[in-house]
């Protein structure tokens, strides 16, 4: 399955899951995918198991899910206006390992969330709960805080260590851009922990070649990686930034879940975590 196939988007109806909802009809025009809005209500029992009769002792829950499922409703319309096909998912979560269940049980291949950032809450959509369970999703998750500067996705950048275990996030990645009519900036950040000189940097880069993509390598030099990012981020604009996040112990441990959390926190560029198969 190609990336952009099979979409989910979680929102809550605020204005960063607006702008998620914005990347999401981008990157879905362009790759006829069909997509999944899903919101997840968190009420204070177990719903499911509720009669209708009990229903009645909690109308402010009831309340909630009346106004979601009309939300929901506008949402899917939207998308199905802008001629992708959409419906929805109203999920009753009680406890937060159920959000990671009901989003692998999506079997989307591209997961789409706003993130609130360096604003007051400092956590991710769906609360400091689901960011723990989220920052163990395996599924490639799109966060984004602002809307997109323009309605096309036009400069993707891949920052990689170059080394073999990343050749399957960059071949999703590689047909992801050309789906999207965009180029690729492949970015290796040498750094003092993890150096390499020019000859090894080129044969590292040979490894990542496209003979359709209009591929740009591209090597920084910093002190650490979040200090490359930047630099990268302000010198060439991406539209997208993309990271192979790695679980692994050891040098070539450079893109970790934790890296990402902290770019998402201090940083406002969409990033792209992708989990190193």
């Amino acid at each position: 399955m190609k990336l952009g196939s099979k979409i989910l988007l979680l929102t809550d109806f605020s204005e960063v899951a607006a702008h998620a909802a914005l990347y999401t009809k981008i990157i879905a025009a362009k790759t006829k995918g069909k997509v999944e809005i899903m919101h997840i209500v968190q009420p204070p029992v177990d719903w499911v198991k509720l009669s209708k009769d009990q229903e009645q002792y909690y109308p402010e829950t009831r309340k909630e899910i009346a106004n979601a499922k009309a939300k929901l409703s506008e949402l899917v319309s939207s998308f199905e206006k802008s001629g992708i096909q959409a419906y929805s998912s109203l999920i009753y979560s009680f406890g937060p390992e159920n959000i990671f269940f009901h989003v692998q049980n999506s079997k989307a291949d591209l997961v789409l969330m706003g993130s609130r950032g360096a604003g007051v809450s400092r956590s991710f959509l769906l609360g400091s709960n689901a960011q723990k369970v989220l920052r163990n999703l395996t599924t490639p998750t799109l966060i984004v805080q602002k809307a997109p500067e323009a309605l096309e996705i036009k400069k993707i950048a891949f920052l990689t260590t170059l080394e073999k275990d990343q050749e399957g996030a960059y071949a999703k990645l590689k047909d992801f851009a050309e789906l999207m009519g965009a180029t690729l900036d492949l970015i290796f950040i040498n750094t003092p922990y993890n150096f390499f000189e020019n000859e090894e940097t080129d044969r590292k880069f040979d490894r990542f070649t496209s003979d359709k993509l209009k591929l740009n390598k591209v090597l920084i030099n910093a002190h650490n990686m979040e200090r490359g990012i930047l630099f990268y981020t302000q010198q060439y604009q991406p539209d997208l930034l993309v990271l192979a996040k790695s679980d692994k112990p050891g040098l070539v441990q450079l893109f970790t879940p934790s890296l990402t959390e902290n770019l998402v926190r201090e940083h406002d560029f969409p990033i792209l975590s992708i989990q190193i198969e």
